[in-house]
């Protein structure tokens, strides 16, 4: 067989999440307020895909559409397990996401898997938790986190470990935050200040901007001579460059602060949004984390081979979440028990091996993701340091 073909065959396999718990770890009971009900793995589970059509946006029924697409490719690809994936339509928005949940209840969803808004994640929960039903949510917002929700998106505190835990092993471990005033900007320091704590690094300065640009930019000479007065060897940034990422770090430019040169730049969120943000001259040296990338592409190629479109970015969350749930129920199933969505195969500490990398979730409801590290350069983001194939390595 040729490499060419050798290479498609690879990619057309179903991907090794797929049936797979890795290593169920025998520990004591996780209290949580879970799932209460038996699961007979041996019979079809019901599993609710909550995805938010009927939004009226055309922008989001893309995304809906696509979670659907990717969810119903990983129960297809599922062996050992039987799965009813039934989609309910959450509208984007808690009113309609109540209402979804409810239908699903009576329907006998046995897990919900979804929504994808914090708010949603939120108001569907009580409902879950009275019928004794797991939320596996796409939200990253960890304070909707806990009980019976466990959020599957990548969350600050992840991105913030891996980044910071990088940056110490390489020689830059006086670490400054530069932050956007406001909610987001704000819990994006926590994670951060928390993540330096925790990896032994030295947090020298935090710095805030305002959100006006106007203000942005006046403030920026002040924040340009806090940073050089603190000796910092790393900055990190919590804003987007959808908002004030770019503005910001083009006015400490030009007040003469520039990454590689004064500081290793580290973004709390990513920088490959787009190729004019690659493009972009102050950001050129910084870092930033990223799901596997060449699981990303093995999954990507797989969903246009399959549906003829691009995968949304958050597409291979669907596939995840679905594709754990699969195994855990081959996992009950294999081991003769009615408990597969106990807390012990929900936050076993060895996790799941998902299309974007691996992942595991903490008794809090959290989670942890294995992340790429990657660095702008001429305008493309290269790897340079991959990500992790299993936990208990380095770069998780």
């Amino acid at each position: 067989m040729s490499l060419k073909n050798r290479l498609l065959n690879r990619l057309l396999r179903p991907l090794a999440l797929v049936g797979l718990a890795l290593g169920i770890a025998a520990c004591e009971p996780v209290s949580f307020g879970g799932n209460t009900t038996d699961v007979d793995p041996n019979q079809a589970v019901v599993v609710a895909l909550m995805v938010p059509l009927a939004s009226g946006n055309a922008v989001t029924e893309q995304l809906a559409q696509n979670m659907v697409n990717a969810a119903q490719m990983a129960a297809r690809d599922i062996s050992g397990a039987n799965i009813d994936l039934r989609v309910y339509e959450t509208g984007g928005n808690a009113e309609l996401a109540t209402a979804a949940a409810t239908r699903a209840v009576a329907d006998g969803a046995q897990i919900m898997v979804g929504p994808l808004y914090s708010t949603s994640t939120a108001a569907i929960a009580p409902i879950a938790a009275q019928a004794g039903i797991n939320i596996l949510s796409f939200s990253n917002t960890t304070s909707v986190a806990g009980g019976n929700v466990f959020i599957m998106g990548t969350t600050f505190d992840t991105v913030a470990n891996r980044l910071v835990r990088h940056s110490i092993a390489t020689g830059f471990g006086n670490i400054a935050i530069v932050y956007q005033e406001g909610v987001s900007g704000e819990s994006g320091k926590s994670s951060i200040e928390q993540a330096i704590a925790r990896n032994g690094g030295n947090l020298t300065t935090a710095v805030s901007y305002p959100l006006a640009l106007t203000e942005m930019g006046e403030a920026a000479q002040g924040m340009a001579d806090t940073l050089r007065a603190s000796n910092s060897n790393a900055v990190f940034f919590t804003d987007s460059p959808l908002r004030g990422l770019g503005f910001i770090t083009a006015s400490l430019a030009s007040n003469r602060f520039r990454t590689k040169r004064d500081a290793q730049f580290l973004g709390l969120t990513r920088w490959d949004s787009s190729n004019e943000v690659l493009v972009t001259p102050s950001l050129q040296g910084g870092w930033f984390a990223v799901p596997d990338p060449a699981l990303t592409l093995q999954f990507e190629t797989r969903y246009q081979l399959a549906y003829g479109i691009e995968a949304h970015q958050l597409s291979g969350l669907a596939y995840d979440g679905i594709a754990a749930v699969g195994a855990m129920i081959s996992s009950a199933r294999a081991a003769g028990e009615t408990s597969a969505f106990s807390a012990q195969r929900l936050t076993d500490p060895a996790g799941f091996a998902g299309v974007t990398g691996i992942f595991r979730f903490r008794a809090d409801g959290t989670n942890e993701r294995g992340l790429a590290i990657m660095q702008i350069e001429d305008g493309v983001a290269n790897m340079i340091s991959a990500a992790p194939r299993s936990f208990g390595v380095g770069g998780s």
